[in-house]
């Protein structure tokens, strides 16, 4: 697992030209991290389903800084860049087929990790408040909150 997120977090650095070689070559690492991923989420310990959120959540961080940063180099907004990213008239075949495999074993892992979440919550396991897959955000909504009731002889200004 760490190999891949290595792998990935590297790839940023690189320069345009050699991320666009090596397109198909992150997404494929993409996958495998994330079949890991939702491996650790399902049946890890507590400290490593820590670890795999703590690394998830730094590899957002560096894709919205590298959208941010193409989006300045472009002038698009970042909707335009999503709709650009979308069309598979901006990709070759090979990557559009690669961009679109990886959309659906991502989009398959997450639904099998809310299913399991879900699951678990509905009775064989609840899951505890402040656990790792609320705080991953795995759980698909929030818990609304409390609203505290004032005492009884309380006086409203």
């Amino acid at each position: 697992m760490e190999d891949e997120f290595e792998r990935i977090m590297a790839f940023f650095d690189l320069p345009a030209e050699e991320k666009e070689g090596r397109l198909q070559e992150v997404f494929e690492d993409s996958v495998e991290y994330f079949e890991r991923f939702k491996y650790v989420m399902l049946n890890g310990s507590k400290e490593e389903k820590k670890e795999a959120v703590k690394r998830v959540m730094m590899l957002k961080k560096k894709i919205e800084e590298e959208t941010q940063r193409v989006c300045e180099k472009t002038g698009m907004t970042p909707e335009q860049l999503a709709e650009f990213s979308n069309n598979p008239k901006n990709f070759s075949d090979d990557q559009w087929n690669a961009i679109e495999g990886a959309k659906k074993k991502l989009e398959q892992g997450v639904g099998e990790i809310k299913k399991a979440v879900k699951a678990k919550k509905e009775g064989k396991t609840p899951v505890q408040e402040g656990s790792i897959a609320e705080e991953s955000g795995a759980t698909g909504e929030q818990k609304p909150k409390k609203k505290k009731k004032p005492p009884k002889n309380w006086i409203q200004s």
